[in-house]
């Protein structure tokens, strides 16, 4: 089932714009891994901010997936 196919075409833009967010804080994140002994405490902290959005990002976008689904079923 392809992404957001029974979605409104706002919940679409939602679900393609947090796609987006993601793509940019795991490359973020990625670039901070690579470093990981040299960051400073307040990278450490931007960091720690990254992983915690992207675990946010993460879980709406498996609940547009989960509308999609339910939306499917009607």
């Amino acid at each position: 089932m392809e992404d957001g196919q029974y979605l409104s075409l706002e919940d679409k833009k939602i679900m393609e714009s947090l796609k987006k967010e993601l793509m940019a804080l795991k490359a973020e994140h990625k670039d901070f891994a690579s470093k990981k002994a040299k960051l400073s405490p307040e990278e450490r902290e931007t960091w720690r901010k990254n992983s915690v959005r992207t675990n946010e990002v993460y879980i709406a976008i498996k609940d547009m997936r989960l509308k999609n689904i339910l939306e499917a079923g009607r």
